[in-house]
């Protein structure tokens, strides 16, 4: 099975997360930001203080991966175009972009599942959760249902 990538590749994504997520101004963030609003650090595509994040307040920037989404969205949907050179195109970058991270989350996690010895009905769960996972660009109740149960599962199993 071919996986995306799941690590961040800021060079080959369109700074999807800091113009996407919302920054809320506290221990984590040194300013308010909204969602669709490029963040005031951004250059062109990558950041401009990104060797100094912590001590100018962004503490959070450095705790944030998108699990490879930003590059996947950029690349495979919008086949490298990026909406600060085609605008109209930050509502669907940032749209796919909400759907796809929380599956990639899901993805990594289920990579990082493989590292036990999980029973073969689990382990063979856990394999098609992701196959279907990685053909998806957006969560549906079913797979979320699936990848639930196959959680509480795996939590008796590696409680024992």
């Amino acid at each position: 099975m071919t996986l995306p990538d799941l690590k961040s590749d800021c060079m080959n994504c369109a700074a999807l997360c800091c113009v996407s997520l919302v920054l809320d101004k506290g221990p984590m963030f040194a300013i308010d930001k909204a969602a669709g609003t490029p963040c005031p650090n951004l250059g062109k595509h990558l950041c401009t203080i990104h060797d100094d994040l912590e001590p100018r307040g962004f503490k959070g920037c450095t705790l944030y991966d998108c699990a490879g989404a930003g590059q996947r969205v950029t690349q495979e949907r919008f086949n490298g175009e990026s909406w600060r050179d085609a605008p109209e195109l930050l509502p669907a970058m940032m749209r796919d972009f909400a759907n796809l991270r929380p599956i990639h989350e899901r993805m990594t996690m289920l990579v990082a599942a493989e590292t036990y010895s999980l029973p073969p009905e689990l382990e063979a769960r856990r394999a098609e959760l992701l196959r279907k996972l990685s053909r998806l660009w957006a969560d549906t109740t079913e797979q979320k249902a699936a990848f639930d149960a196959f959680l509480s599962d795996m939590r008796k199993f590696v409680d024992r």
